[in-house]
């Protein structure tokens, strides 16, 4: 029996709360209202002067001045004159604006009050000051003395202050960038991949060396020294982070760097607040990109400035514990100050989660957790409303994770928004999210069938419920009809009951016909669950039963025959027949038909008498009823013929090269077949049908094939209905081809009808065989005869030459007494005992006479 089934459709019902979304939110960074446009031609560096509200930007060598702007960015002067203005910085009481002039060999000291240059410091022809920097009393500058990197320095408070440069580093090829902190003076000296780096002591107003290295960094546009003086900070485009090293020896610190964005980031812009909060950020690659660090390598904040770069060395912090001010470059190369006046605050990230489930009556929670890379607010309070209605406030764990739990009478989607309104370190955050309540989704599994007969088709399934909650009432049934797919009439059958303990039920029918069947599963729902509706496609199809024979394997021709069979799957009604047919030799294409009872236990019994010999073919074939398919099966019976004889003869058995051999079959008697097959087989070749036909009145029938080669010929008679096939095979030889050649001669002559080659008695005639079919490194020899007292003398027989790769072999008569002598000469090729292709042959007699 064979038991198809389809998978139920529309297994479970769409609803919407059964799901679980995840949303998040993160607190933006505060901007200034617009980006200030700079009038710079190029950049070099920024100084914040909280003090008088000004901005001051260095542009660099080849520029002329230096401009000043509001705190917004906004315009107010440009302190012309200042040559090449690069470094810059602010004296220790505010007063005064020192600048490096790169193309003015010197250090301009400008009031930071009236705006206007109140001394300047030679530092030396062709020295191009590139840094400033102010510690331990006195103003320090890198500068380039005789091609090599120097640092020099400026007491300010001396009755006349000078620029007193320090003999070159042996070891600088370039000017030093400098920075200051905690009494501690650091110069790098950019190399490639590499920065030279050196730290010295300048409390005292003398600088003494504290150490002196190579480090990674490269050529490094920001560059400082932190507050306390333990560690100095390098920030070069050729590195993927900032990197960190102990001022006392120059050692990586802990943390060893910090991250700018990875790979291709080129950190190079670095500003370092008084509260030792740390802004860098990349100053090449993709868009400018700046990160915040308080204290550890986590990131406070990150700030992208969209279409824009953010310049090298372009962070600058204002002083006043919160302010960070950043220039970049949009995509035409024009100046933008960026005013970042909430840079501190951190970020806030609301997470919330709506539940797995929410249906009507039943109590639901959302969970949520904020984020931050800052300190959590633990214990705050969190804003929560439905639809706008306020519910009670969330609080936030010390892990940061808050819910919010409701319950509503009625399915629908609801709103909940939930607030952090900030605080003194932290940006406010609000999201939402859409919770949708509705009733349990149910879903109909199976069918597990178990019989799919006319007579009975039984099938499990189960109502299931949405994460198997809410259990179903005592009761609760699925209502079940049939549809008949080939008549599409449809029948309403009795309810299933739905066991609440396991959910499953069953369906019971019985269709009384086998087809293609659509049971049709629907379940109304109650008060919790939703309805639901699934279809079970049942195959019911008839038995496929085996029917098996048990015919002898021979009998004989004109005695009675019998052979029993079996149909499977029995019981069979009454009356049923199967149809046998027998085809033989004399029925090949309308067989002998009759009809054989079938028991009701499905047993046959089939009774012929063959009347034609051979193989016998009986098949027996059973219709099909409304329980069974149809079923078929065939054997075959030997069915014994008489022997005939059959024989081959040929005109000759062996035969020159390419000679055509005359075959004769001959066939004895027969019934109703007079037809002979003859075949040539050569060695080594296929077996191919010579001819075919009816044997002549004497029963001969006759054949001609060329000989190349030993061959065996086969005569062959089929059979008729009454005597048995019968085969004969005659071999036959075949000599190979000799084509024989005498060379050397001057003429020839004839002796009656015989043409002689004639030789002087000085040659050695010359004699050449060659054979075909080829026979490669096969023996070959020479006979020479010469004639005396009217007969022919065997003079010599060579023994074997090999023959050459193109079948040939050559020898050479040595006749002594021999003027006026005749001879005659032929060539033998002499078969292996591996040669099974071509028997030993001689070739033709050549013949000779020798003159003086």
């Amino acid at each position: 029996m064979r038991l198809k089934q389809v998978s139920l459709a529309a297994a479970i019902s769409v609803v919407a709360g059964l799901t679980t979304a995840t949303v998040g939110l993160t607190g933006t960074a505060a901007w200034a209202d617009s980006a200030a446009a700079l009038p710079l031609s190029h950049y070099a560096h920024m100084l914040v002067d909280t003090a008088h509200q000004h901005l001051f930007f260095s542009q660099g060598a080849g520029s002329t001045g230096i401009v000043v702007t509001d705190l917004a960015g906004n315009p107010v002067t440009t302190l012309t004159g200042e040559q090449g203005a690069t470094g810059l910085a602010l004296s220790p009481d505010g007063g005064t604006l020192y600048a490096a002039l790169a193309d003015g060999d010197a250090v301009a000291a400008i009031d930071t009050a009236t705006l206007t240059e109140s001394a300047r410091y030679a530092t030396g022809t062709g020295s191009g000051p590139v840094s400033v920097a102010v510690a331990g009393g006195k103003l320090w500058y890198g500068y380039t003395a005789d091609g090599r990197g120097g640092i020099g320095s400026v007491d300010p408070a001396a009755a006349v202050p000078v620029a007193t440069p320090q003999p070159g580093m042996a070891s600088w090829s370039a000017a030093p960038l400098l920075a200051t902190g905690g009494g501690v003076l650091a110069a790098e000296e950019p190399q490639q991949s590499l920065s030279h780096v050196a730290t010295f002591d300048v409390s005292s107003g003398t600088a003494t060396v504290k150490a002196n290295s190579d480090v990674y960094g490269g050529t490094a546009t920001g560059f400082q020294v932190t507050g306390d003086g333990t560690e100095v900070l390098l920030a070069a485009p050729q590195q993927p982070a900032l990197r960190a090293f102990r001022t006392s020896d120059l050692l990586s610190a802990k943390p060893a760097g910090y991250n700018t964005g990875g790979s291709n980031s080129a950190p190079g812009a670095l500003a370092l607040d008084t509260d030792g909060t740390i802004a860098v950020g990349g100053s090449l690659g993709a868009d400018g990109q700046s990160y915040l660090y308080a204290g550890s390598t986590a990131t406070e904040h990150h700030y992208v400035f969209p279409s824009r770069t953010l310049a090298p060395d372009g962070l600058e912090w204002a002083g006043d514990g919160t302010t960070l001010y950043a220039v970049a470059q949009d995509p035409s190369g024009a100046y933008l100050l960026h005013v970042l006046s909430d840079a501190k605050l951190t970020d806030i990230r609301v997470w919330l989660t709506a539940p797995q489930r929410a249906y009507p009556t039943h109590e639901f929670t959302i969970t949520g957790s904020l984020t931050t890379d800052g300190f959590l607010p633990t214990g705050a309070r969190l804003h929560v409303t439905r639809d706008g209605t306020e519910l009670p406030d969330a609080t936030v764990g010390a892990d940061g994770t808050f819910s919010v739990s409701d319950t509503r009478p009625d399915a629908g989607a609801y709103t909940y928004a939930v607030s952090y309104a900030g605080d003194a370190t932290h940006r406010p955050a609000t999201l939402s999210l859409t919770v949708h309540v509705a009733l349990l989704a149910t879903g109909i599994t199976g069918p597990d069938l178990s019989s799919a007969r006319p007579s009975s088709v039984v099938f499990k399934g189960s109502l299931i419920t949405e994460s198997n909650l809410g259990s179903l009432p005592q009761g609760t049934t699925v209502q079940v009809s049939r549809t008949d797919e080939d008549t599409q009439q449809t029948v309403q059958l009795p309810s299933a009951s739905v066991d609440p303990a396991t959910t499953e039920f069953t369906v019971i029918d019985a269709p009384h016909s086998a087809g293609r069947f659509t049971y049709h599963l629907f379940y109304a729902g109650d008060a919790t669950h939703n309805l639901t509706a699934a279809d079970a496609s049942v195959q019911v199809t008839p038995y496929t039963p085996a029917l098996t024979l048990k015919p002898p394997a021979t009998a004989t021709r004109a005695a009675a025959l019998t052979f029993g069979g079996t149909l499977g799957d029995a019981p069979y009604p009454t009356g049923e027949t199967v149809t046998v047919s027998r085809k033989d030799a004399a029925h090949t294409t309308t067989p002998v038909t009759w009809k054989v009872p079938v028991g009701t236990d499905g047993r046959i019994t089939v009774k012929d008498t063959p009347t034609t010999g051979g193989a016998d073919s009986y098949t027996v074939s059973y219709p099909g009823d409304a329980a069974h398919q149809a079923a078929t099966a065939s054997a075959t019976v030997q069915v014994s013929r008489a022997a005939t004889a059959v024989s081959v003869t040929s005109n000759a058995s062996t035969y020159t090269y390419g000679a055509t051999a005359t075959v004769t079959a001959h066939l004895g008697t027969t019934y109703n077949g007079r037809t002979v097959s003859v075949y040539a087989t050569p060695v080594g070749g296929k077996k191919t049908l010579v001819r075919t036909a009816a044997v002549d009145s004497r029963g001969n029938l006759k054949a001609t094939y060329k000989l190349t080669r030993n061959t065996t010929f086969t005569a062959s008679f089929a059979g008729d209905y009454r005597y048995a096939p019968a085969t004969a095979t005659r071999t036959v030889h075949d000599q190979v081809n000799i084509a024989e050649r005498l060379g050397g001669y001057y003429t020839s002559t004839k002796y009656g009808t015989v043409t002689y080659r004639v030789y002087h008695h000085t040659v050695k005639p010359q004699v050449s065989g060659t054979v075909s079919p080829a026979r490669s490194g096969q023996c070959m020899r020479f006979q020479a005869q010469e004639y005396s007292h009217k007969d022919w003398h065997t003079l010599t027989t060579s023994g074997c030459f090999s023959m050459t790769a193109d079948s040939a072999g050559v020898t050479h008569l040595s006749l002594t007494n021999a003027v006026g002598q005749k001879f005659r000469v032929r060539t033998e090729y002499v078969a292996s005992a591996k040669d099974t292709t071509n028997v030993t042959t001689w070739g033709g007699w050549l013949y000779l006479t020798v003159r003086t």
